[in-house]
């Protein structure tokens, strides 16, 4: 009993957080992590049921996967959004240094 009680308080913690961050930072994330996000908290509250009802939810299998492919399609935006930045940083650095030895060089 006690576990259901966490564990139900830690999914509505995962749906508020989730959907803070998608309300208060959607112009900063991209389209597969807003969408992770948004199917990571409606998977996430969907699981309450199923964490109650010991398998006998309506939401019972699809709940679940909502919330894993969330995380999926949010871990993904994210790593490939910082993936490119990094790529661009190091390009930025190369041009950089390029710059500045020919700057020197009369």
């Amino acid at each position: 009993m006690i576990w259901d009680i966490v564990n139900s308080f830690g999914r509505l913690l995962v749906t508020a957080i989730a959907a803070i961050i998608v309300t208060a930072l959607r112009e900063e994330l991209n389209e597969c992590e807003r969408a992770g996000l948004g199917l990571m908290g409606a998977g996430s509250f969907l699981t309450i049921g199923v964490i109650w009802e010991q398998r006998q939810s309506p939401f019972d299998g699809w709940a679940v996967t909502l919330l894993t492919y969330g995380v999926v399609l949010f871990l993904g935006g994210y790593g490939w959004r910082k993936l490119r930045h990094h790529r661009a940083n190091v390009i930025q650095k190369r041009l950089s240094a390029a710059y500045f030895k020919a700057k020197d060089k009369p």
